[in-house]
């Protein structure tokens, strides 16, 4: 069994057990049980309220497990666009599917986004069925 810690807790993963994994990224507490609520019975969800967080999560899972990665740009300690930019430097985007969740809607955010190798960007305010396209973009 190979375990790591996260967020002080112990996490044990079976090296042969594969569960399909969305990560959310997000310091608002609303989001992430919004999609929570979505994706409970279909994935595991892991959650980081900001982008070390996130890092960290990537960079100690499996290759594999995290199927989808739904990252908001505006976070404490480190921001999106650094995430992006961590994910650009190790080659991670054919691996694991990116989307942005933000409610930054200004052209330049945008363009920026898009310079990046992301599925696709939600604007904040999102619905459920908004989610779950996205998703499905993400996981096909």
């Amino acid at each position: 069994m190979e375990v790591f810690k996260f967020m002080g807790e112990n996490l044990v993963l079976m090296p042969d057990v594969r569960e399909q994994t969305i990560l959310v990224v997000d310091d608002s507490n609303i989001t992430r049980s919004l999609i929570e609520r979505v994706y409970k019975d279909q994935y595991k969800i892991l959650m980081a309220s900001n982008g070390r967080e996130a890092i960290d999560i990537v960079d100690t899972m499996p290759e594999g497990v995290i199927v989808a990665i739904l990252l908001d740009l505006n976070m404490p300690d480190l921001d999106g666009f650094a995430v992006l930019d961590h994910f650009k430097e190790k080659d991670l985007f054919n691996k694991i599917p990116v989307s942005i969740i933000t409610g930054d809607s200004t052209k330049e955010t945008i363009n920026r986004c898009l310079s990046y190798n992301i599925v696709d960007i939600l604007i904040k305010p999102f619905s459920g069925f908004d989610i779950e396209r996205v998703v499905a973009k993400m996981v096909k």
